[in-house]
């Protein structure tokens, strides 16, 4: 399944503009685009000179802006990873994405949140004969959670979720930053990456061909997730996880896989160090 990109220009712009607390009129005011013309914007109608215009305004990646825009990217995908597999699951009109690794040896396995659905997992954790170790959960929005309860009736295993985010209604453990883990070849630590989430949380795992960073919501291709507590924050931990190798897979909760490399260069929000 080719997952199409989270989100496009106009989410963008809606989410840095909310981010920012600058009111349609101020824009308008500071850009030269009429009110009208920013409203038609975050409508989706797509105006290069427009968009440029208000990007700019809002510090955000222009070139990266107006090639979203135009539907003129899409990440390279890493190809098929042996103990890997990204499960998407419906969401409304969309997906969410869950994430699972394995040691091919020892058939270790994690789980990275749920999607809206357990069966698909819980299908391949049986298919490929896997001992799963521990679900870790990047935040407690339902869509990430909601098969959670009976993953760990399934299996038996332990759930963790950051100490910063809201208490979930399922026994999972609470991580600080810094929590580090294992399975088999497989080595996972956390860090935060609050914004979208109070406690959302980044873990970097490395033992596979490729590191993955499994970022939640606080990346998507191109863009990230709300600022749903702080805006300032969203940047932060953005910045956080694209200081990571270049070659890190950034496996996002909803849209495709991406690279800490081709964010540097496309995620609209980050404009540099």
């Amino acid at each position: 399944m080719k997952l199409p990109l989270e989100d496009d220009f106009n989410d963008v712009i809606g989410k840095a503009q909310k981010g920012l607390e600058i009111t349609t009129e101020d824009l308008a005011e500071k850009t030269g685009v009429s009110e009208e013309g920013i409203r038609k914007i975050r409508r989706g109608e797509f105006d290069a000179a427009a968009v440029a215009a208000v990007g700019q305004q809002l510090n955000l990646n222009v070139d990266a802006l107006l090639k979203i825009g135009r539907g003129d990217w899409y990440p390279e995908q890493p190809g098929s990873i042996e103990g890997f597999e990204l499960i998407a699951t419906p969401f409304y009109d969309w997906h969410v994405n869950a994430f699972l690794l394995w040691d091919a040896d020892s058939k270790e396995a994690i789980a990275f949140d749920t999607g809206t659905d357990p069966e698909p997992m819980l299908a391949k954790i049986d298919a490929l004969g896997l001992k799963l170790k521990t679900l870790f959960l990047t935040h407690s929005h339902g869509d990430h959670i909601e098969g959670a309860a009976k993953i760990l009736s399934k299996t038996g295993v332990k759930a963790v979720i950051s100490r910063l985010e809201p208490a979930v209604d399922f026994e999972a453990e609470a991580i600080d930053e810094g929590y580090v883990s294992n399975a088999g070849c497989l080595s996972v630590e956390m860090f935060n990456t609050t914004g979208h989430t109070s406690g959302g949380a980044t873990f970097v795992v490395k033992g596979l061909s490729r590191d993955f960073a499994i970022v939640g919501d606080a990346v998507f291709a191109g863009s990230m997730g709300g600022p749903n507590v702080s805006y300032e924050d969203s940047l932060k931990g953005l910045k956080r996880i694209l200081s990571l190798d270049d070659d890190t897979v950034l496996a996002s909760g909803h849209g495709p896989l991406t690279t800490v490399g081709q964010e540097k260069q496309m995620n609209c929000f980050y404009v540099g160090s």
